[in-house]
């Protein structure tokens, strides 16, 4: 065993040897350093660039904000004063305001007529004031229209027709009639002073009261209070009149009540006809 041992460590110490031989004899081949090539000029080297000192930069900062003056906090509407200015007359008013519709339609202006009527209704209250028997006595109203120029033969002529069913159509509730008569005609007139209106139409009333009821609007409001016929038409003739003039007035009777004649002791005294 211990032979064997010995040679196998020969073995190895000779094997060794010639791997340290091989090993010296291949370092001694190759150069330790590469030769230079003759063709290739060696680059010189460059030197340091110096740093160029650079100021240093600062943060660009916002521009100073111009004072804001402090805004009021909204008050309620100030109360209107004592002695109000004077709103513009009308005819002030720009020629084409902005439509809204977002406004409530406003009444047309009212005549000085048309208040002391609805003064008179509201003091004998709607009832009596359109009963048959306010005010009795004959009422003409006289009406009169000026046609739209591009009205027709036809919507002229049928606008005319039911003006004149009035005297029929127009009836209160319990079926009585409010109108006496109509008439009507075109103008025809030479003197110049007709104001461009074309048509005429005069309704017969037995009382102011009757009046009152046929012509409702503007004075009488209230639908349960005048007739539903005549509102009919005021509406389907709107859209083909221009302008129209209304005239009303008491026919004074024909034959005035005279009076009693007075009684002054045993004698009695009778006036005396004028005339």
């Amino acid at each position: 065993m211990k032979v064997r041992d010995i040679r196998a460590g020969q073995a190895a110490i000779i094997a060794a040897g010639c791997l340290f031989m091989a090993g010296t004899a291949r370092a001694d081949d190759v150069p330790a350093t590469p030769a230079p090539d003759a063709t290739v000029a060696p680059v010189p080297a460059q030197p340091p660039v110096p740093a160029i000192p650079v100021a240093p930069v600062q943060a660009p900062t916002s521009a100073p904000a111009a004072p804001v003056a402090p805004v009021p906090a909204p008050t309620s509407a100030p109360t209107a004063p004592v002695n109000p200015v004077p709103a513009p007359a009308a005819a002030a008013a720009p020629a084409t305001a902005p439509a809204s519709g977002a406004q409530a339609p406003t009444e047309p202006p009212v005549s000085d007529a048309t208040r002391a009527e609805r003064l008179m209704a509201s003091q004998v209250g709607l009832l009596h004031f359109t009963s048959a028997g306010f005010h009795s006595g004959l009422v003409r109203h006289i009406v009169l229209f000026r046609f739209l120029p591009t009205i027709t033969d036809d919507q002229r002529a049928e606008v005319v027709r039911r003006f004149m069913a009035l005297a029929r159509t127009s009836r209160r509730e319990d079926g009585s009639p409010v109108v006496v008569s109509i008439e009507t005609g075109a103008q025809i007139s030479g003197e110049g002073v007709d104001d461009g209106l074309q048509q005429a139409f005069v309704v017969t009333f037995r009382s102011e009261g009757d009046r009152n009821y046929y012509v409702g609007r503007p004075v009488v409001t209230d639908p349960a209070y005048f007739d539903p016929a005549h509102e009919a038409f005021k509406k389907f003739a709107a859209p083909y009149i221009v302008s129209t003039l209304v005239f009303d007035y008491a026919v004074a009777p024909a034959h005035p009540v005279r009076k009693a004649p007075v009684q002054t002791g045993r004698a009695a005294q009778v006036p005396q006809q004028q005339g």
